[in-house]
């Protein structure tokens, strides 16, 4: 059953104090804060915050697809989701991420497959927006069938990224600190497994999906 809700903008205020407050620290192997003196962007990798033990399907919005349709997240309801917030300037954590992605549905079978939706929720959507990001998905191979790519407004971000723990913030004109995040969501949008690392092979992501699928 369903937990009923806390109220969504506590949480989201809290993320958003939490991200302002700098309590992102680096991982051993990520480069540090973007730096004038650098030639490539660069961030610091946020810690992941606490998320919420309820369904992502109770949060408002309106969201825009690499169609430029209008998205509802409770019509994602009835299927597994596998889901990431990252921007596509990123040239650093972002490009592993959907790399992990993709390592995900490739070791699923064709059924897992068909019950499993991609799902990548920008986080900066002034530059992401739908036909940046169908270009995007062009340019990575990602099928409109088990890929969703989501443009939002700025509020609504913060109030899914609250909801799943994400933590992100602005460093700069280009980049973004943020929290290296998977997170599996089951057939009601409750989440079922979170992904925290950057891994070569994420079996427990594949497993949790597994399950979930059976």
């Amino acid at each position: 059953m369903i937990k009923s809700p806390i109220p969504l903008f506590v949480a989201a205020l809290f993320l958003l104090i939490s991200a302002c407050s700098g309590s992102g620290q680096s991982d051993s192997e990520m480069p540090g804060h973007h730096s004038h003196d650098h030639h490539h962007a660069s961030h610091t990798e946020m810690e992941a915050g606490e998320p919420a033990d309820h369904s992502i399907y109770h949060a408002s919005g309106t969201w825009r697809n690499r169609n430029g349709e209008e998205v509802s997240l409770s019509n994602l309801q009835g299927r597994i989701q596998v889901v990431s917030m990252l921007y596509t300037n990123c040239d650093y954590a972002c490009p592993r991420i959907l790399a992990d992605m993709k390592r995900i549905e490739s070791a699923l079978s064709d059924e897992e497959r068909e019950q499993t939706n991609f799902l990548i929720v920008s986080i900066d959507p002034e530059r992401d927006t739908p036909d940046r990001l169908s270009s995007f998905a062009d340019e990575n191979n990602l099928d409109q069938e088990n890929w969703m790519l989501l443009n939002g407004g700025s509020g609504d971000i913060l109030e899914l990224a609250a909801l799943l723990g994400v933590k992100y913030q602005r460093v700069s004109e280009e980049d973004f600190s943020h929290s290296n995040i998977i997170t599996v969501l089951n057939q009601n949008g409750e989440i079922a497994y979170r992904q925290e690392q950057i891994v070569n092979q994420p079996t427990q992501t594949i497993q949790t999906i597994r399950d979930l699928a059976r």
